[in-house]
């Protein structure tokens, strides 16, 4: 025990700077996650104790706590839904709770559909496995207080104040794409009770749906009462650029594959090592005492046609009301145009950077079953908005007590730019889990962030029992 303990408090200390994380936290260091662990490292599938494991669906997005309301209505398929439809979409988005504070905003949702994978040959020291995903981020940067508050809390509702002042540098951008993968991974080392080394990689095709973007360079405002209820946001000497690739239109399936709208290709690379073991451990769960991984992912970039257009200028007065907003929220593409007009046209033909990490975690079983997790996701691209999407830093400890039929995990994690760390957990039992990253938030409008991550999904598996058996004959 005073080895296991040692460990992690090196590892602790290793990693207790902010880092950064991502998708389904807490469940993404579990043994039992299967294919939708693969997503944080290839490499863990590798010597699985799962036949096969299939993703029936998950999905993960940020939220608020006006959660009821949220799961009422489709917002849930609210960012990437921006690509399709425009009904009703500001509503849905003030729904989606930012996981920062201060002049960053970072909305996500991702779409798992049906995945998996296959293992082969002795203790499945070869997994082939298959993803498919849709994405969608909704990202600012330099977000001025007043764009902030005049989207979210309206500038009807008797409650906005008056102000003055100025900005500059304000981008925002929303972005959305769908991807298909291979996956595979290999065990070329296992020493019994000693050591197991796994490695793994997953090539993914892109198709782009969408990227528009909005960058106030400078400007001066003024929020001032209209009648008694509305104000109306006085905008001047306004510095502008916007661009989309593609204006909104119908979905299709051919959608999720077609080329036209962008297309790309991204890489995903880990590796994994297993070390010791716990003597009468049961065989149908994993034994070692550390496990340590890494990996790189999303490595990779969609290319956009000349088909969009791009449009700069200078107004030297703007005025926005509340329909105007609404307007921007549900048709961001049409009703740019309709605001700030179609000067200095330009074909819009880009390069979207994807949020490529570093992901190292650390894992200690204490005891059987239980374990404690460390968890370190750093963003690599280092550009700027709508070029470069990335993903807030986080680092995150989880304790963890997993089974084949149930699960319990309670991760903690730092984000950064945020003043607090976030507290949420997850539970699985049998082919269905669900989990927050920020419980509080749900619970409390006092809990900032109010945005916290929120997954679910089904899931199918089928344990290598030809193994446990040549195992329990021991």
């Amino acid at each position: 025990m005073k080895l296991r303990t040692l460990i992690t408090l090196l590892f602790i200390e290793v990693f207790s700077q902010r880092g950064f994380a991502q998708e389904f936290i807490g469940q993404h260091s579990s043994n039992y996650a299967g294919i939708n662990r693969a997503t944080f490292n290839p490499s863990s599938i590798a010597g699985t104790r799962y036949r096969y494991h299939l993703n029936l669906v998950s999905f993960n997005a940020t939220i608020t706590n006006r959660y009821f309301k949220y799961f009422r209505t489709d917002a849930l398929f609210h960012p990437f839904r921006n690509a399709y439809a425009e009904k009703d979409m500001y509503g849905k988005s003030k729904l989606t709770g930012t996981q920062t504070q201060g002049e960053n905003i970072n909305v996500t949702a991702e779409l798992r559909t049906p995945s998996g994978y296959l293992g082969l040959g002795k203790n499945n020291w070869l997994v082939v496995g298959f993803q498919s995903r849709m994405r969608g981020f909704v990202q600012g940067s330099g977000v001025p207080p007043v764009i902030f508050d005049s989207y979210k809390n309206r500038l009807d509702d008797g409650l906005t104040k008056a102000s003055t002042g100025s900005f500059k540098d304000f981008t925002f951008n929303q972005h959305s794409f769908f991807e298909t993968g291979l996956t595979f991974a290999a065990m070329p080392i296992r020493i019994e009770g000693l050591i197991r080394v796994k490695v793994g990689a997953t090539i993914k095709r892109l198709s782009g749906a969408r990227n528009v973007y909005l960058n106030l360079k400078s400007a001066n405002y003024q929020v001032r009462p209209l009648n008694q209820e509305e104000y109306v946001l006085d905008l001047s000497n306004v510095n502008y650029e916007y661009g989309y690739t593609q204006p909104v239109k119908a979905f299709g399936l051919g959608s999720l594959f077609s080329a036209d709208y962008g297309s790309g290709t991204a890489l995903d690379l880990g590796a994994t090592v297993e070390l010791g073991r716990i003597r009468k451990h049961s065989q149908d769960r994993a034994n070692y005492i550390l496990r340590v991984g890494a990996a790189i992912t999303d490595a990779g970039k969609i290319t956009y046609p000349s088909t969009g257009k791009q449009y700069s200028g200078t107004l030297n007065e703007l005025i926005i009301n509340q329909e105007q907003i609404i307007d921007l929220g549900n048709n961001s593409v049409k009703n740019l145009e309709t605001i700030f007009g179609k000067s200095d046209s330009r074909d819009y033909g880009y390069e979207t950077q994807l949020p490529r990490t570093i992901n190292i975690d650390a894992d200690v079983q204490f005891a059987k079953s239980f374990f404690v997790n460390a968890t370190w996701i750093k963003p690599t691209n280092t550009g700027s908005l709508p070029t470069y999407v990335s993903q807030p830093e986080l680092f995150s400890l989880t304790a963890r007590f997993e089974g084949e039929d149930a699960e319990f995990t309670l991760p903690v994690t730092w984000i950064h730019g945020n003043q607090n760390p976030t507290i949420g957990f997850s539970v699985r039992f049998g082919p269905a889990y669900i989990g927050f990253s920020n419980f509080g938030a749900l619970v409390s409008r006092s809990v900032q962030p109010r945005g916290t991550l929120a997954y679910f999904g089904i899931q199918l598996w089928k344990l290598n029992e030809k193994a446990l058996t040549k195992r329990r004959k021991r």
